[in-house]
């Protein structure tokens, strides 16, 4: 019997993907081998065997230029093969079999690649490590000392040795992950590398947690997206870099905020109200979404009694959390001033939307109220957009939806300050509830965030301005995107405006209407 069905549906598709899904694999590998060299030789600063940043020792800038140039080819290379995956998804390529499988194991294993190197654009797990070390001192407290502290110490020479210059901001970082701060020291006994190399592998866990999130979120309300939006966020260079590479914690704020969300659409308000909450006590920004879930969870409830018990379970089982992780370290409202003062920093955010705002005030007569009118001007507007948004959920792509445009309100409207990590939540978020329609945007606020990240090792070693430096960041990888944004909202409402009417209206108004027979 003669075999008429097409070699695509005989899985001919996922035979010939699977050559040139490997190709891409090792391809991707060598390049994020390729990176690491190039962030270590511009860390280096052309000292062959230099650990220490100096700023003092300049080399030929020519080498530092060339080196930068570089980065940025295999960069835009790395992202090359990242569309190139998503496109053969997209196709129907990876749909079945071992290019499937392929596909997911490729990104696991870039993401182990990038857990053995030290971070060398960010500093921040050094920065955790001298602030869980402040836990440790009797008479000390984390949330009240900014990690400099530790300067003088036997840690903080250690610290220093690995490139650390020191924090003078209190932490706006919660109480969650503060005790895992401190845990860790206590576990590493000062030694750095053991307690980075945790951190990374925390933040690596929690965004291989994250991936699998997406996976179940999207299985519910975008079935047909599940793997291509799967695969758009485990092979995300940004996302990887910075989590597996860097080892920041926003991995661990994302993976709960995205539980929660499964767990609504699971019907489990109780562990969803968890979930929130503890990603909240990992960064405050977790709490934006409650509103949007809280609607969802009463829009789906049973009965209002039930939902109330489960609600108030979850509140007592977080509270109970929090005041045992709390207890010690609790100095009152002050225990928040992290968060409060983060508004403060003259150099934050200086060309995003905040920073602008901030700007021109300081050049007028208000300026004096500069920072508390720019706060209280963008908190309103976002809280306004957060309440008005949350109140128009009705069902889980709805929910999904929205916490896709209240992170980016946040990020690109009210945060005080950009760095590249920051927007991976976003990058999350679109991918659950926006997909279809904004993948464009993930994907430009990715490239931006990761082409300029170097520039913190640059204006370290001297040859830019840190103003200069944090202008162009924010300006590229904040006001950009913002800006793309608004265009593509204006382009959207004028397609809505001038759509031309429906076929089933024009065939009513040329068909007369007819009176009702006697």
């Amino acid at each position: 019997m003669t075999n008429d069905t097409p070699p695509h549906t005989r899985g001919g598709h996922s035979l010939s993907a699977e050559p040139r899904l490997l190709a891409l694999g090792v391809a991707t590998l060598g390049l994020y081998v390729a990176t690491w060299v190039l962030e270590l030789a511009m860390f280096r600063n052309g000292l062959r065997h230099a650990t220490v940043i100096d700023p003092a020792v300049v080399a030929d800038q020519s080498l530092l230029a060339w080196q930068m140039t570089l980065y940025g080819l295999v960069t835009v290379m790395i992202f090359w093969a990242y569309l190139a995956v998503i496109n053969m998804c997209r196709r129907g390529a990876l749909a079945a079999g071992r290019a499937r499988l392929l596909a997911l194991a490729v990104p696991v294993v870039l993401n182990l690649l990038c857990l053995i190197w030290m971070p060398r654009l960010s500093t921040d797990t050094l920065s955790y490590v001298a602030h869980g070390f402040l836990g440790l001192i009797p008479g000390q407290n984390p949330l009240l000392q900014p990690p400099d502290d530790v300067h003088g110490t036997e840690l903080g020479a250690r610290l220093a040795a690995f490139g650390w210059h020191g924090v003078t901001d209190l932490s706006p970082y919660g109480i969650l992950w503060t005790r895992l701060e401190i845990a860790i020291a206590n576990l590493s006994a000062g030694n750095v590398l053991p307690a980075v190399l945790t951190f990374k592998a925390i933040a690596m866990a929690a965004s291989l947690g994250s991936a699998w999130m997406i996976w179940l979120a999207l299985g519910r309300i975008y079935p047909d997206l599940q793997l291509q939006g799967t695969l758009a966020y485990l092979w995300n260079p940004l996302v990887i870099m910075e989590f597996a590479g860097e080892g920041h914690n926003d991995a661990l704020m994302i993976f709960f905020s995205l539980a929660a969300l499964v767990a609504c659409i699971a019907n489990r308000p109780t562990l969803s109200i968890i979930a929130q909450l503890l990603g909240a006590m990992t960064k405050y920004i977790s709490l934006l979404y409650l509103p949007a879930q809280l609607v969802y969870l009463w829009r789906t409830r049973r009965t209002a009694a039930q939902l109330a018990l489960q609600i108030a379970t979850a509140l007592a089982v977080t509270i109970a959390v929090a005041a045992v992780l709390y207890l010690p370290l609790w100095a009152g409202f002050h225990t928040f001033d992290g968060v409060l003062k983060r508004v403060d920093s003259p150099t934050a955010g200086l060309a995003s939307l905040f920073g602008s705002m901030r700007w021109l005030l300081r050049h007028s007569p208000l300026k004096p109220y500069a920072v508390q009118i720019t706060v209280a001007v963008l908190t309103v507007a976002v809280l306004a957009f957060v309440a008005w948004s949350s109140l128009r959920v009705k069902d889980a792509r709805d929910l999904a939806r929205t916490c896709a445009w209240t992170s980016l309100a946040f990020f690109l409207i009210a945060a005080p300050d950009y760095w590249p990590w920051y927007v991976c939540t976003p990058i999350a978020w679109l991918i659950v509830g926006e997909f279809k329609r904004l993948f464009w945007l993930a994907l430009l606020m990715s490239f931006c965030a990761r082409l300029l990240a170097p520039i913190w090792i640059i204006s370290l070693h001297g040859h830019m301005a840190y103003q200069v430096a944090k202008g162009t960041l924010t300006g590229v990888g904040s006001f950009l995107p913002l800006v793309a944004l608004a265009v593509w909202c204006w382009l959207q409402w004028q397609r809505r405006r001038f759509r031309p009417p429906v076929l089933e209206d024009l065939r009513s108004e040329a068909s007369p209407v007819r009176p009702p027979s006697a």
